[in-house]
């Protein structure tokens, strides 16, 4: 996946692997932060003009979550997230409130899904 362009396939696989850890009940700390990842994720690959500009950040975006379902320390993970989020915010985000009632949405669809 990583070696590959990055197309708007990929947001099926975010998907598919999201609604996966859930079923699984992957632990939920590790999970919100690979929703958060692929709610922005979804966004830069619902736009061809976004994925060429912004390619680099979408393999970044998905090394964070092979990290994140890895056996790395999340002590380690946890700022690389946050700059990644970050640049999203700073250099694409139309507007971040959008981004953070989906996430919060989706944090409490996992948490009332128990």
């Amino acid at each position: 996946m990583l070696s590959s362009n990055p197309s708007p396939d990929l947001k099926i696989t975010l998907r598919l692997l999201v609604n996966e850890l859930k079923k699984l009940n992957y632990p939920k700390v590790e999970l919100v932060d690979i929703i958060s990842i692929r709610i922005i994720l979804d966004y830069i690959l619902s736009d061809v003009h976004l994925i060429r500009i912004y390619a680099p950040l979408i393999k970044r975006g998905f090394l964070l979550i092979s990290d994140i379902l890895g056996d790395g320390l999340y002590v380690k993970i946890e700022p690389k997230i946050i700059a990644f989020e970050y640049e999203f915010y700073q250099n694409i985000c139309p507007d971040r409130r959008q981004f953070e009632n989906r996430l919060s949405e989706e944090i409490r669809d996992l948490l009332l899904k128990k």
